[in-house]
């Protein structure tokens, strides 16, 4: 007896300010390099990648969305229909921890799905491997995440440090919305 799984796909958003290693973190989990070189995502990105959970196969659309303040007025059109948002801050830089709140209110208004079925999300600090450099905490990391009611994860992309753990999050929270929303409609 032959069993065919299901293919459910949805999107997550990346977001959060430049040259905070958003496009670093898809790449580690992506192909599992690091590179030093930085080059800005002009515009956005978009990479797909496949789980497998025991039910049923899961294609993460992943969209990787430019931080510069030049693609604002763009990056409203790809949050609608999120499931999942990926807030990355760099924690040796406290001001790219201190504009999240406005990132997450900026994608909060425009994802265009019930307000009781909000997508779920992630707060990831960033470079955590630079220790003698970091000037956020954990601590207060995790305390912004649940005011936000954002699963927190330090992470690096240039060690790996938590990044598959990001992104299998991102699939499984992804498929309980999707549940939640096929349930309501």
């Amino acid at each position: 007896m032959v069993f065919i799984l299901a293919t459910e796909v949805y999107k997550a958003v990346v977001l959060g300010p430049p040259n905070v290693g958003k496009s670093s973190l898809i790449r580690r989990h992506q192909i599992g390099e690091f590179s030093e070189n930085y080059t800005a995502t002009v515009g956005l990105d978009m990479k797909a990648t496949t789980f497998s959970f025991p039910d049923a196969s899961v294609v993460l659309t992943v969209v990787d969305i430019g931080g510069q303040e030049t693609f604002s007025g763009l990056r409203s059109r790809f949050f609608a229909g999120a499931h999942h948002m990926i807030l990355v801050f760099d924690k040796t830089d406290r001001s790219t921890f201190d504009l999240i709140p406005e990132w997450h209110g900026s994608l909060t208004k425009n994802v265009n799905i019930p307000d009781h079925l909000f997508p779920s999300g992630s707060l990831v600090g960033n470079k955590a491997d630079l220790e003698e450099s970091i000037q956020v905490t954990t601590e207060e990391a995790k305390r912004l995440a649940d005011i936000l009611t954002l699963e927190y994860f330090d992470a690096s992309a240039k060690t790996g440090l938590n990044v598959a753990e990001i992104f299998l999050h991102a699939a499984s929270e992804s498929r309980q919305l999707g549940k939640r929303l096929s349930s309501k409609s």
